[in-house]
């Protein structure tokens, strides 16, 4: 199977970085306006004003190009700066606000919109869909079943299952309820928050070594 991963640029061969910005937002408006099956590299090319040649020179195939583009919108949530606090509700509070702000981004419109198109055609297009969520939510869980081992080790918590925790963990913070659905919009900020903290709350109340001070 080929890789889903953008292509390694040899020595001497400096990726364009403006060509390459270009490329993966035409691909986004692309994926959202066309849906992300019917969307072309040709097209992709075409939005970008860049030649063929260019797209498939950073991307082998539309599985590497999603992922790039799925990528890029994890990393802006910072999710791999997750660290560990000095104690436990520091590192609760880490949580509740990567748990805000993903809940935050899961909810935009163009979110849920990506998510639908991408499980309407996830059958027929299975190295799409694996390219999706492993640089989404596959990264996510990641992130944040390592965090959750390392307050294991600390003491601080005594999960015996981190990657079933975590996975529970982020399904609570992306639950969108009527907005899956199209029969409301994105959750308030205060919505969110209430959502993402008694998930967080839940988690460290069923596993903590020792209970949360009345701060948190």
């Amino acid at each position: 199977m080929m890789s889903i991963h953008p292509k390694r640029r040899g020595p001497g061969r400096p990726r364009d970085l403006a060509k390459f910005e270009a490329i993966l937002d035409a691909a986004y408006a692309l994926f959202l306006e066309r849906g992300i099956t019917a969307t072309t590299m040709d097209a992709v090319a075409e939005r970008a004003s860049v030649s063929k040649m260019t797209v498939y020179a950073n991307f082998r195939d539309k599985p590497a190009l999603l992922s790039a583009v799925v990528g890029r919108r994890i990393k802006l949530m910072h999710i791999s700066d997750l660290a560990v606090g000095p104690d436990l509700n520091s590192s609760v509070e880490r949580l509740f606000e990567l748990g805000e702000l993903v809940a935050s981004v899961a909810s935009q419109p163009e979110s849920v919109r990506m998510v639908r198109l991408m499980m309407e055609s996830a059958d027929e297009h299975p190295r799409l869909a694996a390219a999706f969520y492993t640089a989404g939510r596959g990264e996510l869980l990641k992130q944040v079943a390592g965090f959750l081992k390392v307050l294991t080790r600390r003491g601080f918590l005594s999960i015996k299952d981190p990657e079933l925790a975590a996975e529970q963990l982020v399904a609570s913070w992306l639950w969108l309820g009527r907005q899956s659905f199209g029969l409301a919009g994105p959750p308030s900020a205060d919505a969110i928050a209430k959502r993402v903290r008694y998930a967080v709350d839940t988690l460290v109340r069923a596993w903590s070594a020792r209970p949360l001070s009345k701060s948190s």
